[in-house]
């Protein structure tokens, strides 16, 4: 019999214990890392800039119309990670490459490791657009999950042809966060 009171109090803390352990983690919700932007990224100079657009594990993307030469940057996995697609006309062969820059400091953002992550090999005669990417994911070292800050996106191109110098194509303005 004091074997079976026994056993009754344990389940009775037990079932103490979990309800307070419930109550907890529902009072007390642990909070997301991915905090959603409201537009208190720090812009001093009211720069125009967009979000990069989401892009699923699948790499689904949203259909838009595309008329003139341009740089999508998507969202990719977690935050801080981005694949990006560039649309080109009239380009020899060569490749394509990112470099991104904190609006407010004018710093380089992971200079190595994004031109690296970010060519694209390219190639388009004709005056049609082209639509060249999904890159290989990049990611951005700067910054934490959350923080959101200014971002220019420049697309740098470089000839197969030595002789030639690389050249800047396209410049953009993304509110980013990074890893």
């Amino acid at each position: 019999m004091k074997e079976f009171k026994e056993g009754i109090k344990q389940c009775f803390f037990t079932l103490i214990v979990t309800f307070a352990a419930m109550l907890f983690f529902t009072v007390f919700l642990p909070t997301s890392p991915y905090k959603e932007y409201k537009g208190d990224a720090k812009n001093p100079n009211n720069v125009k800039t967009e979000m990069p657009l989401k892009l699923s594990l699948n790499e689904e993307k949203s259909l838009f119309k595309v008329d003139k030469q341009d740089i999508l940057l998507y969202d990719y996995s977690m935050p801080g990670n981005y694949k990006y697609q560039v649309f080109l006309n009239k380009i020899e062969k060569g490749k394509v490459y990112l470099k991104m820059f904190d609006l407010v400091t004018n710093r380089i953002l992971s200079e190595k490791e994004i031109k690296k992550d970010s060519q694209i090999e390219v190639y388009n005669p004709t005056e049609e657009l082209k639509e060249f990417g999904l890159s290989d994911p990049i990611t951005v070292e700067e910054g934490e999950w959350g923080d959101y800050y200014g971002s220019r996106v420049e697309v740098w191109f470089q000839p197969d042809d030595s002789t030639q110098p690389e050249r800047k194509l396209i410049t953009k303005n993304y509110i980013i966060q990074g890893q």
